[in-house]
Order: C-alpha cells, then structure tokens, then sequence
C-alpha cells in the first residue's frame, strides 16, 4: 500500500510566511508615504475653511480675522495639523497649517501655507499642493 502525503509540510509553510514578511516590509514604507500624502488633504480642506471664513468676514469687518474668530480652537479638521493665521490686515492675511504627530514625517511638506495679498493667493510650498 503506498500512503499519498495530504497538506503542507512545516518547512512549506514557513517558506510562505518567510515571503509574506519580506513583502510586508518592502510595501510598508511604500503604504507609509501614501497615507502621509493621503492625510495631507486634512490640511488642504482646513486652509480652503480657512479662507473662505476670511473672506466672509471681511465683508463685515475692516481687516481680516484672527484664528479665534473664525476657527474653533487650532486643530485642522481631523487633527493632523496646527492651524495659524498671521499678518491679517486690511488686504493680506497668511494661513499656516503645521504638521503635528506622524505627520510631521511628511518630509518637505510640515508646514502648508496660504498667503492672500491684494487678490492675489499663493500656496506654498507649491509641490506639496499638487
């Protein structure tokens, strides 16, 4: 009677596991990259938030508004940046998005900003808004 082997073997199964860990780990830092590029649109639709507050108070006031007056507390939507506005007069304003927790890994890109004067809106730096 000749007995037929039914399974894996234990060396077959550690080989696959042997596989499957060396793929994790060169598709980790690859998933990384795109979930911090992925999280920066946090920062993107708070400062677009942002903007639009100012432009609807300024309609009412003579300059534009500090942080308090227009955004609840200094967090971005979902929290992964602290939000600023500075150099808000009459015809200019500057918004600051700074990267907190692991976003602060998104090299190049830690600090998004929006800066408005007289009509003219300019978005730095400008790779990280694309």
């Amino acid at each position: 009677m000749s007995y037929q082997q039914r399974g894996f073997s234990l060396v077959e199964i550690l080989i696959a596991l042997v596989i499957l860990a060396v793929l994790t780990m060169m598709l980790m830092p690859a998933y990384r990259a795109y979930q911090l590029h992925a999280d920066r649109s946090d920062a993107f639709k708070s400062l677009m938030a942002l903007q639009i507050a100012q432009e609807k108070y300024r309609i009412e006031n003579p300059t534009y508004a500090a942080l308090a007056s227009i955004w609840t507390g200094s967090s971005s939507y979902d929290g992964h940046y602290t939000m600023a506005v500075s150099d808000n007069t009459a015809s200019t304003y500057t918004l600051t998005a700074t990267a907190t927790g692991e976003q602060i890994n998104d090299t190049g890109c830690t600090v998004l900003t929006l800066s408005y004067l007289n009509g003219t809106v300019t978005k730095s730096p400008s790779t990280c808004w694309q």
